[in-house]
């Protein structure tokens, strides 16, 4: 059955129901959202209020995406480099002279760099929510702040610590070596090339649905909260947006995997978008998402990093700010992706984020499934299976790297592997594309062949020379888990199995 592009009804009615709970919930006076994938947006919609007896906000209505615009900010950063104009490795000072009598915590610490501050390793403590506070700060302020000394908590470069002073600093980084302040080089330089019409740092961005209303819950009822004015801490919080804004800066992003040959046109390479949903500095420990799965595994370039054990990377950030809350995630493998903004303080709708991409990955694209193959590697599959239908000693030494025979000489691999197929067997028809049970990279793979009484469990594993062969082979039966719920004798093996190590060097 062909793979749908894009969700289903059902799908997206199950999506509209998620996000209108939390109006109806009374968790926020309004919320926009949108399914995006690598074209636009593929569906939006919107409840509750953009202000009190105000209309429902839709896509084309702008919220405050808080730390959402980090992203924006490690993007300039990155476009800088590729240009020249600074290197991840410059310490701060060199942009921000105030860093250079920043009072660091030995004698022996490293001067902290705008690579520090990109990966969130400068050092900093944690400072929500007291920056949410300081975005209209002048520069002159600034500099005031950090002449007055500043705290660490562990040695520039060694851990995690998520830091909105790092990102603001890195706003003025952006001004001196782009020769622009940070808002003009974000609107010239990404904005306007991208096509982000309605995305701004003030109330005057040229949103056609308007721009919501922040609130906050005080004494069982919506209170409006004040706009604050743009400043240096704007580049950690700053900009206003909408969803149909976003779902440009999504699928932008998403759309830099995966790497190919074609035409790149901008204005951010590929390449570099790449690295910026890249893991650079791990959260140790690893920390879990709202709802559980999956896992947060480190910081990038202005982006968190998760792993999905089903479908492997996921990316996205939050935001949080007085008056409104955020969120974007997606699935560059597939470059499906959900985007959420409310006018609630802190109510980022993260969970219900996370439950709508699952629900519309589970629809378009079906089982979870590992890296795109190497077509050499899905030929080796097939010479495999017919290698445990029928042994041809002249494939199997095409077929093979030459330490495989020196791993376990070919004849007792042969007799191994029959005798495993003897019982399981005899052997179904070749398994079936949904057989695969993993694939950690192009050149990898591990799928099922099932048999008359059991299955086996096949993997393989390809050498990097030109042409690749085969340099791992393993065979072993999987056992069913024991289950009570299964009949006794009913047909088919439990989804839940264990896997019968082979002896020595496997099968």
């Amino acid at each position: 059955m062909p793979v749908r592009r894009t969700p289903g009804d059902r799908t997206l009615g199950d999506v509209d129901a998620m996000f209108r709970s939390l109006v109806d919930d009374d968790a926020a006076p309004g919320i926009a959202y949108g399914i995006v994938d690598r074209t636009g947006l593929l569906h939006a919609g919107g409840h509750g209020v953009v202000r009190a007896g105000g209309p429902c906000p839709d896509p084309s209505t702008a919220f405050r995406i808080a730390s959402m615009t980090k992203s924006f900010t490690a993007a300039s950063i990155m476009l800088l480099v590729e240009r020249g104009a600074l290197s991840l490795a410059d310490p701060v000072s060199r942009f921000v002279p105030e860093w250079g009598a920043v009072r660091l915590p030995t004698s022996d610490s490293p001067q902290v760099t705008v690579g520090m501050l990109l990966t969130m390793s400068s050092g900093l403590p944690s400072d929500d929510p007291w920056a949410d506070r300081q975005e209209s700060m002048s520069r002159e302020e600034f500099g005031r702040l950090l002449a007055g000394g500043i705290r660490f908590i562990t040695d520039p470069g060694t851990s995690y610590g998520y830091s909105n002073l790092g990102y603001a600093t890195l706003g003025c980084v952006v001004g001196a070596a782009g020769d622009l302040p940070y808002h003009e080089f974000v609107a010239r330089h990404l904005l306007g090339p991208l096509g982000m019409t309605s995305t701004g740092f003030d109330t005057s961005v040229a949103a056609r649905g308007g721009v919501a209303t922040g609130h906050v819950r005080q004494d069982g009822r919506w209170q409006a909260l004040p706009f604050s004015e743009p400043g240096v801490f704007s580049a950690m919080g700053g900009l206003f947006s909408t969803v149909e804004d976003l779902a440009r800066w999504v699928s932008w992003l998403a759309d830099a995997f995966p790497p190919r040959d074609d035409g790149d046109s901008g204005p951010l390479s590929r390449a570099s978008r790449r690295a910026m949903q890249q893991v650079h500095r791990a959260a140790v420990p690893p920390f879990g998402d709202e709802g559980g799965e999956p896992m947060t595994v480190g910081y990038g370039h202005g982006l968190v990093i998760h792993h999905d054990q089903g479908r492997g990377s996921l990316v996205s950030h939050s935001g949080g700010y007085p008056g409104f809350g955020s969120h974007m995630r997606w699935h560059p493998r597939t470059g499906l992706g959900v985007v959420t903004l409310t006018n609630a303080r802190y109510v980022t709708g993260t969970a219900k984020a996370m439950a709508a991409l699952r629900a519309v990955l589970a629809d378009v694209d079906g089982a979870p499934a590992g890296e795109a193959l190497w077509p050499e590697t899905v030929r080796a599959r097939a010479a495999v299976e017919r290698l445990l239908r029928e042994w041809d000693t002249a494939e199997a030494g095409s077929l093979f790297a030459d330490n495989v025979d020196l791993d376990l000489d070919l004849d007792r691999r042969r007799k191994r592997i029959q005798s495993r197929v003897e019982e399981v067997g005899p052997l179904l028809e070749p398994a079936a594309p949904d057989e695969l049970v993993r694939s950690d990279s192009p050149a990898h793979v591990m799928w099922r062949v099932r048999g008359a009484r059991g299955v086996l469990r096949c993997e393989i594993a390809l050498t990097p020379q030109e042409p690749p062969r085969v340099q791992t082979l393993d065979v072993t039966v999987e056992e069913p888990a024991p289950s009570t719920t299964d009949a006794p004798g009913a047909p088919g093996v439990p989804e839940t199995t264990a896997t019968r190590p082979a002896t020595g060097s496997g099968g």
